[in-house]
């Protein structure tokens, strides 16, 4: 079998930086705080243009649901397996992604690049841009994030649809798109139509640099804090006021600091107080707790506990309501009895020209969920750097190795 390792041939063949640079220009930023799915109206605008394009590929079956999950099929001329290939819709809404304006760094020089707001991108904090001289780099102009997160995944996905309609006889198994929305605010699994997905194994495109493979994810719960004070006039409010902000600054200062994110790295975990809300009569705060172990998750959320109980110990008439719930699981859990997954994807990579790198998520991907719910999901990297911020990047010829990779590991799949 002769493997797809030329990234540039590749990128000349398909269209996969047209599209990308097409798909940033739709505002997909998902919201939390909506009760509905998708969260925002732009991931289906989003959604409904990528079925158009997957129908003019000639994939008859593709369609939008009204949750915003978009599906279709191509029909595989080899294997017996169904393999499933997904990225998600919408981006993070921790810098804006409206109107966001990329710039093209044509043959990279390995100098800093200058973007709007005093926003740098240097080689010192991002070494993969020393193995990008010569590459074209693809940012925001410093305003808003990129986006690569994950319209890359999408722009690939849709790229290999393209080159394999264009190549009919390269092989491959029957292949499942899926195409998910609310994936940043850990909803993108919500309402997934699994059954109806149908798939034997699936891959997440939703990765970063050159060669990386994600078959492990933080374990992930959310905690949820209620201060309910004392509330009265301030003007009369000696010995009568408990006062609900104030107690919840207490709560937070007596957090362990040094398991926050910003004090830990590798396969540590952390505690960390994400949002906060209301008055001084009743606040709360929603915290992540994140760790790749079990046992040492569930030590965090005891944490959270007795931290929260000592505002009760030193004021009774508070009241103190502690929620935690599951976000998601450690996908290893479940992928560690299927190596044969995990080989194939090696192989794919290492077919691509490059090493894969196994690397934990410090985070988590759709297919944490997908794993847990018995569809096999490890995440492969589409290429960009830095998600999530203005500092946001990605090489042109690193989304060409992404599309060799997924080339390659269909093939592999087309033989089983």
């Amino acid at each position: 079998m002769k493997f797809y390792d030329d990234p540039v041939a590749i990128l000349a063949q398909t269209t996969v930086i047209k599209r990308f640079l097409d798909y940033i220009k739709t505002d997909t930023t998902s919201d939390e705080h909506v009760d509905r799915c998708p969260s925002t109206d732009g991931q289906l605008v989003l959604a409904r243009q990528l079925v158009d394009e997957l129908t003019s590929l000639g994939l008859s079956d593709a369609a939008v649901d009204d949750n915003g999950y978009v599906t279709a099929t191509l029909e595989g001329n080899g294997g017996s397996e169904t393999v499933g290939l997904i990225a998600h819709l919408d981006t993070s809404a921790a810098a804006s992604g409206a109107s966001i304006n990329a710039i093209e760094h044509t043959d990279y020089d390995g100098s800093p690049i200058k973007l709007k707001n005093d926003v740098v991108i240097t080689p010192e904090d991002n070494p993969q841009l020393k193995h990008c001289l010569g590459d074209t780099i693809i940012t925001a102009d410093g305003t808003t994030l990129l986006g690569a997160d994950d319209k890359a995944g999408i722009a690939v996905i849709m790229a290999a649809l393209e080159y394999l309609q264009a190549h009919p006889d390269t092989p491959r198994p029957t292949i499942r798109v899926g195409f998910t929305p609310d994936e940043e605010i850990g909803r993108g699994c919500s309402h997934f139509p699994l059954e109806r997905f149908n798939a034997d194994v699936a891959f997440t495109l939703d990765g970063t640099f050159d060669g990386e493979i994600n078959i492990e994810t933080f374990n992930a719960d959310s905690a949820f804090i209620t201060i309910t004070g004392v509330a009265t006039h301030p003007g009369t409010a000696k010995g009568k006021l408990v006062n609900a902000l104030r107690y919840m600054a207490k709560f937070i200062d007596r957090l362990p600091a040094e398991i926050s994110p910003e004090c830990t790295a590798d396969r540590e975990g952390f505690i960390h107080p994400h949002e906060f809300s209301g008055d001084a009569s009743k606040c709360k705060c929603h915290l992540i707790l994140r760790d790749f172990d079990e046992v040492e998750l569930k030590g965090l959320g005891e944490t959270v506990r007795r931290t929260a109980a000592t505002l009760t110990d030193e004021e009774p008439r508070l009241k103190v309501d502690v929620e935690i719930k599951r976000s998601y699981p450690n996908m290893y859990n479940y992928l560690k009895d299927r190596p044969q997954i995990v080989e194939r994807l090696k192989q794919a990579v290492r077919g691509a020209g490059i090493e894969p790198r196994l690397k934990p998520i410090r985070g988590g991907t759709d297919g944490a969920n997908l794993t847990r719910m018995g569809l096999p999901c490890p995440n492969v990297f589409a290429g960009g750097v830095n998600f999530h911020g203005p500092t946001e990047w990605i090489s042109t010829r690193s989304m060409g190795l992404s599309l060799c990779a997924v080339l390659n590991l269909l093939m592999l799949h087309a033989q089983s």
